[in-house]
């Protein structure tokens, strides 16, 4: 499992990563780089994740191959966890996962490593197409029908979560970190016409999820 990390993941410069990236959003790609190629995100996998992407961040000053496990924790347990950042949920003896403000920071963060030159609203393609596929999925659901058809007595609390990807399980805090995660995908897909139509459609969805939010979680 070491070797495929080692082998999937490429390294990037200090100076991608030097200055105005925290560590937690650092965590957060780190994450979703493990993820993407179906490596499970184990404490010791995360380990070696953070240094083979961010050398000059998780590695030991006086060994630069070894991992600095300390800072590992101190990242995952403090900076990025539920009491600060809230990018990621779990431990070191369950492994972790990505909340959806993670999944954000993260996309939002790889841009930022991978384009410097490119303006903030600007996404990349892969990103671009994950926006697409999970603000889509807003609209294929049956509190976006009940909402379009202006039936808003109809939408349930069920109906609300699910539009949201979650649960009658999911914490409160949880769903409205998916609410924030889902407006902030579809704003950068507006400015984008092709799917200006779908963003707009969305927004609208979503701003009335938000302000309905007290009534509709009863």
């Amino acid at each position: 499992m070491t070797e495929d990390i080692l082998k999937n993941l490429k390294s990037y410069q200090p100076e991608q990563y030097s200055s105005g990236i925290t560590n937690a959003k650092l965590a957060a790609v780190a994450l979703l780089k493990l993820e993407e190629n179906n490596i499970e995100k184990t404490f010791e996998n995360v380990v070696v994740a953070l240094q083979k992407l961010f050398p000059g961040k998780f590695s030991l000053i006086t060994y630069p191959d070894i991992p600095d496990t300390i800072r590992v924790d101190n990242t995952l347990r403090l900076d990025a966890g539920k009491n600060h950042a809230e990018y990621l949920t779990g431990n070191r003896p369950k492994g972790y996962r990505l909340t959806a403000t993670g999944r954000m920071a993260a996309e939002e963060t790889i841009q930022q490593l991978e384009s410097s030159s490119q303006k903030g609203k600007n996404i990349l393609r892969t990103d671009r197409n994950r926006y697409v596929k999970l603000v889509r999925a807003v609209k294929d659901t049956e509190a976006y029908e009940k909402f379009s058809t202006k039936q808003f007595s109809e939408i349930n609390k069920l109906d609300s979560r699910r539009a949201l990807h979650c649960t009658l399980e999911t914490s409160d805090e949880k769903a409205r970190n998916n609410l924030e995660a889902l407006t902030k995908m579809a704003l950068n897909l507006k400015p984008i016409k092709e799917y200006e139509e779908l963003a707009n459609e969305v927004i609208e969805f979503l701003k009335y999820l938000e302000d309905n939010w007290e009534t509709l979680q009863k």
